[in-house]
């Protein structure tokens, strides 16, 4: 694999209204003019329109596909992007093409914070049997990846990445290939153990030009609720002025938290996946791949089988299964993690977590004593806060049943850009606190 042009985001990629030179051929523009099509990336929203100087260009693109190409204007239009059937501009942006070229214009990001980058398809067909590939990053909150393309059945032991350390925002390539089909492994960067998405089934045929869009993974859910993990990634594949092809992630993350009395000791698995086996009360698991949507859980507590619905796990999500209260009569809370990192760079989010045993009473934290968690119910979690990074915090964990908090700590660290869930674990006589870094 030769990698025979690199671009980073000062180049090649500009989010937003600016333009992002990448992948195409040859426009079917007439003399003058220029040809846009709208790529739906985003997994917040199911169904968008595009119009271009307030004409309807593209209508109902569902995720993970795009619309057919109309003419635009090369002396400058302006873009807009709606939900399906809204009047309502999620994005707008004035833009200036170039004569006789084809462009996509690739909507992404999280609903309320949707984004746009421009493909400007100007690049000359790969060589017979070989193809072209960049990169590109969207996802900026699953941090710097690396990108594997390898053969179905090939381990990723002595794999050497087609991208790597591709940082939030940037694009890598193109990449020469064999044109083929691979299979596309995703990893945190230098850590090949840290998978972030694994599907077969990429095509890139002989002559091809494509660009590869790593975009959040989840879609929006049928309640409304988007799924938020933050970490997980799935891919878009366009061709140059042809085909997208969704690469779906099918998996979530999951972890399980042994909240139970008395130590008591938790095994569960997950859709055949073991997360947790005798775990000591309190005990917080770490997070393991899932087969993602309604699958069953499979949970004992000191060697008893305990009945337990399956639960949803919608892909791409990442979910903490609380076991907790008495060991005789565990109960179980599924918890969905919004583990995105903060918006805002001096700011980090913190969550409250109750999990004590024996102890029904909500409970309320605060930092630097104003409330960021109030009224949270035994087997619940908080949604998180957003507070200014310090590395002096004073956090408060308060009952209304006692005069005195049950955690007190007035030198808590709490970064920046950093994202902290505040474990109340043990039992109501001897609480146990812990204050866990997610990311």
């Amino acid at each position: 694999m030769q990698a025979w042009n690199r671009r980073w985001a000062l180049g090649a990629l500009v989010l937003g209204p600016a333009a992002l030179s990448a992948c195409g051929g040859n426009s079917e523009a007439s003399s003058g003019q220029a040809t846009l099509r709208l790529l739906n990336a985003s997994n917040g929203y199911g169904s968008l329109d595009l119009t271009i100087d307030d004409a309807s260009a593209n209508s109902a693109i569902g995720y993970g596909s795009a619309g057919a190409y109309v003419a635009a204007s090369s002396d400058g239009v302006t873009t807009a992007l709606t939900a399906n059937g809204s009047i309502t501009a999620l994005t707008s942006a004035s833009r200036t093409l170039t004569a006789d070229t084809a462009y996509t214009l690739v909507a992404y990001g999280w609903a309320g914070a949707l984004k746009t980058a421009l493909i400007e398809e100007n690049i000359a067909a790969a060589d017979s049997g070989k193809a072209k590939l960049m990169v590109t990053h969207l996802a900026s909150d699953a941090g710097t990846l690396d990108v594997y393309l390898t053969g179905s059945d090939e381990t990723l032991d002595g794999a050497t990445a087609t991208a790597s350390g591709v940082a939030g925002g940037a694009s890598v390539g193109f990449v020469s290939l064999s044109a083929g089909t691979y299979r596309l492994r995703v990893t945190g960067s230098g850590d090949k153990s840290d998978l972030r998405l694994d599907v077969s089934g990429l095509v890139l045929g002989s002559t091809q030009v494509g660009t590869l869009l790593l975009v959040p993974a989840g879609l929006q859910a049928s309640t409304g609720a988007a799924v938020n993990g933050g970490v997980l990634v799935s891919g878009v594949l366009a061709l140059q002025t042809g085909s997208v092809t969704a690469l779906r992630n099918a998996q979530s993350r999951v972890r399980v938290v042994a909240a139970v009395s008395g130590n008591g000791r938790v095994t569960a698995s997950v859709a055949g996946t073991a997360l947790a086996s005798a775990a000591v009360s309190p005990t917080i698991g770490n997070y393991g791949l899932v087969s993602g949507g309604t699958v069953a859980v499979l949970l004992g507590v000191n060697g008893n089988p305990v009945a337990v619905a399956d639960q949803a796990l919608p892909a791409g999500g990442d979910y903490t299964l609380l076991v907790w209260g008495d060991a005789a009569a565990p109960q179980l809370t599924l918890i969905g993690d919004d583990n995105r990192l903060p918006a805002v760079s001096s700011n980090a989010k913190i969550r409250l977590v109750h999990g004590v045993a024996g102890l029904p009473s909500a409970l309320t934290l605060t930092a630097d004593f104003s409330a960021v968690a109030a009224s949270i119910g035994q087997g619940q979690a908080s949604a998180y806060a957003s507070v200014t990074g310090s590395s002096a915090m004073r956090l408060d964990v308060t009952s209304p049943l006692s005069t005195t908090p049950l955690y007190a700590l007035a030198d808590a660290s709490i970064g920046a850009k950093g994202l902290y869930t505040l474990f109340m674990l043990g039992d109501a006589a001897t609480p146990m606190p812990a204050l866990r870094k997610e990311r």
